[in-house]
């Protein structure tokens, strides 16, 4: 390695050197393109005082416009076309005075002599100026010639032309063992099984691969595979950040987007759905679901924080976040001040800030649940309730439907029972309480003594010293304190009915409870508690007459309470709402007081309520338990055009510092502008952004895919379109693949297909020493890439060849191994990780539980998931080795991998071929075979002679262990599969 990277400096260090000498001398006015050329330089050291920012500019001079460029400063202009000697700028560039050159010394910025060079032969030439590439809607570019036969579709004729214009020669097809692997782990994530390689080789037609292709493009691993970008982009997590990071459930929005890429939506309207499906006529339950993407942000619930300035932060990530994924443009430091490089001002970026200033979200923490939400069931959950719902209406309609006979019986009956009603004196009336206690006695015998009164009470009676004391002064639904004594403290009542009654009473307890009713222990419970309201519910019949009810209050410390009311009377044996109807004049009942009194006559006197009546109760049951299976997940709104928002520049991007400038809901100039006469919502945004018209979206877009297959956009800074960004190395290709893209119908699995299925994606990753030397970045992609997989592949791929992964789509997200402390570390002890068990340890990585403030720790390189990120970082450190050799689920596979391979093969040659090509999707060439056979010897013999060692290993893991398999000899082939799921081959993309 290091050998290698010492002749890639050497290389790079002489043609950077030849470049220079050769080429300072000899610019000729024919090479001088402003856009790549020229203001690469402006931008880059000019700008940063002479650019669009106002507040920064200095002398009143800019650069970043014709009109800057070309003003009259009072005699002098910047830049005079075709005027070297009159052309202010470029003097001051071309000077050696410190006072005069430019850029100034304290700048720390200075130009090359090539870039001297440009800038003069640019001015001699006509000082021509042209719009950013990036701002300016491409055009259909006409397709290289080939005369080769190495192109298979357009792609490869616009890289074979730059190729060969670079000096680089393509490289041939990669085998077909590398193919399957490739595009397999590329289309969904996951390697290639045996099977599957032996049905591609084994086809020879013409369209095998193509058939492949498709294959891969309708598995539902697609989805799972492609998913993750998005996630990245979306910066999606299972948690709101912050330092109480609490969990919050957005896990339908992620298998929303998985089932959104397994159709294939196009995408126009995937982006429409995300940015503004609520705002659609009539959404579905999916389309509003689908603005979760804008909620998956980080939100600040710590105490202390102010509300208005979580909102406006959350305002501000999704302006920001719609800008990276969609414009491929830098807004941030729009918050404060005009771009200092792109044409995007203050005003432009609170104008687009604006469209997403008008949700509902109030900037106060709902942890986890933050309005606006939406309970959602899924369309299989929809189905069932909506079937239930509809039987039930049936039944409902058929207990409540006219019925002349029994109608004329229930007025008669109502006549008859309101006059019984009206001969009845009223309600229960409840006597002042007496009081006996407190008696002093150990809690639990306080309890279960009787200590005077329980077996009747004669309020003449005393117990020692103690006697009943009428309590005029308690009221019943208040608490009433009690001494602190440890002991027993009665209470007693009567209560008068004029006929047969029942009442409902709420009691509560400081600490223990008994209640005593027509002599009869009713209720008894022991416990330790501060007394307050429905902690006892109680239901008593009374008689006519006069009714005795005692209770008994046990303290076992501390200050003791007592709670007791009355909360609803029947008399006649009916519920109290039925009495209350009936009391009711028929002309005054309500529609309620009807439904009542109907429900109530009908269940007694009509024979078919019996069947129909549990059924109802059986179906709302039914209906509450699907309603429960809701899961809360945040989405977008818009506030009622009577509630809006004014939008205010926000001085310096402080919340507390609105401007008296208002906004209006708008895009940046340099932009193609919205239509005039459409409302300013997220709706016409999203619809703006997917405008064929719109020059960025579908460039941003198909590079980003291009970056997924080829590990680079044709423009590197991925999320950088702006003139800060790097220029596309294929800009005529980057234009026909958008706009293909566009007049595809969006269409994302033909774009994918297109790319997969060219010449420039099927090529050897072979470096040979000649495009080491001309191309060490690939820049011209004359061969496929080779790059370490991404993290969260690799554990798949892992659990994959092991035949440990589950197959299940979609749900709430797992926990599998993770070292242990870890989340206990990051919250100061207050979450603690607990693993999953079962098939749950085997999920796909897209489905892993991820808090935000630590996340899955088997993931290196991976996103923060805090902010968008579009652009996958790669570095290469031991700590990649030592997870993917230590880590528990590594470990597992390669132990499960070994069982695997010891039971379906039955020979050494088999099992270690058989382990080989489930790693690479190859057979292993004689000496490598030579090589692992030697090793599986040496580690069987260890083994035997260590057996616990062993053992040890082959306890890493919960899957089971075939106990049949010799320990030994299984221990030496998990570390031989050990050591295939570490190659640098089985490691990197193919």
């Amino acid at each position: 390695m290091y050998r290698l990277f010492c002749t890639i400096l050497v290389t790079f260090l002489t043609q950077l050197s030849s470049v220079v000498d050769v080429t300072v001398d000899h610019v000729a006015a024919a090479d001088v393109d402003f856009d790549s050329q020229v203001r690469p330089i402006l931008s880059d050291k000019c700008f940063q005082c002479h650019g669009p920012d106002e507040a920064t500019r200095e002398a009143d001079l800019r650069l970043d416009t014709v009109e800057g460029a070309r003003a009259d400063l009072g005699g002098y202009a910047a830049f005079v076309p075709h005027d070297p000697e009159n052309s202010e700028g470029l003097r001051r560039v071309l000077s050696s005075d410190p006072d005069e050159v430019m850029p100034p010394p304290d700048s720390k910025l200075t130009l090359s002599e090539r870039e001297k060079k440009i800038l003069q032969t640019w001015v001699e030439s006509g000082a021509t100026w042209s719009e950013h590439w990036s701002f300016v809607a491409p055009n259909i570019p006409d397709v290289p010639e080939d005369p080769s036969s190495w192109s298979r579709n357009e792609i490869d004729r616009f890289i074979r032309a730059r190729a060969i214009a670079a000096g680089v020669s393509p490289q041939a097809e990669a085998d077909r063992e590398t193919l399957i692997r490739r595009v397999t782990l590329d289309l969904t994530g996951l390697p290639p099984t045996p099977q599957e390689v032996d049905a591609f080789l084994a086809d020879k037609s013409d369209h095998a691969y193509e058939r492949l292709v498709d294959r891969l493009l309708a598995s539902p691993r697609y989805g799972e595979r492609m998913a993750w970008e998005w996630l990245d982009a979306a910066r999606y997590a299972d948690t709101d950040g912050f330092q109480g990071d609490p969990t919050r459930t957005m896990w339908p929005w992620r298998d929303w987007l998985v089932d959104a890429l397994n159709a294939n939506v196009p995408f126009d309207r995937f982006t429409i759905e995300m940015l503004a499906g609520d705002l659609l006529d009539n959404p579905t339950p999916e389309q509003i679901l689908a603005t979760g993407f804008n909620r998956n942000h980080m939100f600040n619930g710590e105490g202390g924080r102010i509300a208005e300035e979580t909102r406006v932060e959350n305002v501000f990530d999704r302006a920001e976040t719609t800008g990276t994924v969609w414009l491929g443009l830098t807004m941030t430091c729009c918050r404060c001040h005009d771009h200092k490089f792109d044409p995007i001002s203050l005003k432009e970026y609170f104008q687009f800030y604006a469209f997403f200033d008008n949700t509902s979200e109030t900037g106060r923490s709902g942890r986890g649940k933050t309005a606006p939400v939406l309970n959602y069931l899924d369309e299989d959950q929809r189905r069932r309730r909506d079937d239930v719902a509809a039987e039930l209406r049936s039944i409902e309609a058929e207990l409540t439907a006219p019925r002349p006979d029994l109608d004329n019986d229930q007025a008669a009956w109502e006549i008859e029972l309101r006059a019984k009603l009206a001969s009845d004196s009223g309600s229960a009336e409840l006597g002042p309480w007496w009081q006996l206690g407190p008696i002093p006695a150990d809690g639990r015998r306080a309890f279960d003594q009787d200590l005077g009164p329980e077996a009747g009470v004669e309020l003449t009676s005393s117990v020692g010293e103690l006697t009943w004391t009428k309590r005029g002064d308690i009221k019943d639904g208040v608490v009433q304190p009690l001494p602190d004594t440890v002991g027993a403290t009665y209470f007693y009542r009567k209560i008068e009915s004029s006929s047969k009654r029942t009442i409902q009473l709420s009691l509560g307890s400081d600490d223990a409870i008994k209640v005593f009713f027509g002599g009869k222990e009713v209720l008894a419970k022991f416990t330790a508690r501060a007394a307050a309201a429905d902690q006892e519910r109680l239901q008593i019949e009374l008689e006519p007459g006069e009714n005795e009810l005692l209770i008994k209050i046990v303290n076992t410390g501390g200050i003791g309470g007592f709670y007791f009311n009355k909360t609803s009377e029947s008399v006649f044996g009916l519920p109290t709402e039925v009495v209350a109807a009936v009391k009711t004049e028929p002309q005054k009942q309500t529609p309620d007081q009807r439904d009542v009194l109907r429900e109530h006559f009908r269940s007694n006197h009509w024979p078919q309520w019996k069947t129909l009546a549990p059924r109802r109760d059986q179906l709302n049951k039914q209906l509450a338990a699907l309603e429960k299976q809701a899961v809360t997940v945040m989405v977008m709104d818009d506030l009622p055009s009577d509630r809006r928002r004014q939008t205010l520049i926000l001085e310096r991007g402080g919340y507390d510092k609105p401007t008296d400038v208002a906004v209006q809901p708008g895009t940046p100039a340099a932009l193609p502008p919205l239509p005039d006469d459409a409302p300013g919502n997220r709706l016409t945004l999203a619809r703006w952004l997917v405008s064929p018209a719109n020059p960025l979206t579908a460039r941003v877009t198909v590079n980003r895919y291009w970056q997924t297959f080829f590990g680079r956009g044709i423009v590197e800074s991925t999320e950088d379109f702006g003139l800060q960004g790097d220029r596309p190395t294929h800009p005529d290709l980057l234009d026909w693949l958008a706009i293909h893209f566009v007049q595809s119908g969006w269409n994302v699995k033909q774009l994918h297909k297109l790319i997969v299925m060219s010449a420039t994606y099927r090529q050897s990753s072979k470096l040979s020493q000649a495009s080491l030397q001309s191309d060490p970045q690939n820049k011209w992609f004359a061969r496929a890439p080779r790059y370490r997989l991404p993290s969260w592949m690799l554990r798949d791929q892992a659990l994959s060849v092991s035949g440990l992964l589950s197959p299940e789509l979609g749900g709430p997200a797992v926990k599998p191994y993770q070292p242990e402390g870890i989340w206990a570390e990051a919250t100061f002890g207050k979450i603690r990780y607990t693993p999953d068990s079962g098939e749950k340890l085997y999920r796909r990585s897209l489905y892993i539980f991820w808090r935000r403030i630590v996340g899955p720790t088997m993931f290196f390189d991976g996103a923060k998931r805090q902010t968008c990120e579009v652009k996958p970082t790669r570095t290469n450190t031991p700590l990649h080795a030592l997870t993917t050799l230590n880590e528990t689920t590594f470990v597992e596979s390669a132990r499960m991998m070994a069982q695997r391979v010891l039971q379906e093969k039955e020979s050494q040659t088999a099992r270690l071929g058989y382990a080989f090509r489930l790693a690479t999707a190859r057979k292993p060439k004689d000496r490598e075979l030579t090589i692992l056979k030697n090793r599986v010897e040496q580690l069987r013999r260890d083994f035997e002679s260590t057996p616990e060692d062993a053992l040890q290993l082959l306890s890493v893991g919960q899957s089971p262990r075939d106990s049949r398999i010799d320990a030994a000899e299984h221990a030496a082939y998990t570390v031989v599969c050990s050591i295939l799921l570490n190659l640098d081959e089985t490691l990197s993309k193919p």
